[in-house]
């Protein structure tokens, strides 16, 4: 369910569509998956805030894709990069944040099977 190569990273983030959101930067690359799986790759910079701050940013985030995983479009790989305002976000604020990432997927690529 997760990038975890460099890779994989670079790979999104060179030929993947942007979507800015607030306080995210959503970066997305259908994956051709047989199987449908939507992964999750996670930046956040240590310019985003001391090691605590950018760790629970990266625990809200995996807590929304978990939740909201079963909605998003099917086969691809997705890469949530932390701005520097998402030290300062909330729960909510961050919420709002991948929830309008989310609708322009749905806009975007729709529910691919």
């Amino acid at each position: 369910m997760r990038l975890r190569r460099r890779t994989e990273f670079l790979k999104v983030q060179d030929k993947g569509f942007k979507i800015t959101a607030d306080c995210l930067l959503c970066l997305v690359l259908p994956n051709g998956r047989a199987d449908g799986l939507t992964r999750l790759g996670l930046t956040v910079s240590t310019k985003v805030g001391p090691s605590v701050v950018r760790n629970r940013i990266r625990r809200r985030l995996r807590e929304l894709f978990r939740v909201k995983k079963d909605t998003l479009p099917r086969s691809l790989d997705m890469v949530l990069i932390a701005r520097n305002s998402a030290a300062e976000a909330d729960f909510a604020r961050l919420s709002k944040s991948f929830e309008r990432a989310c609708s322009e997927l749905q806009r975007k690529y729709g529910s691919r099977s």
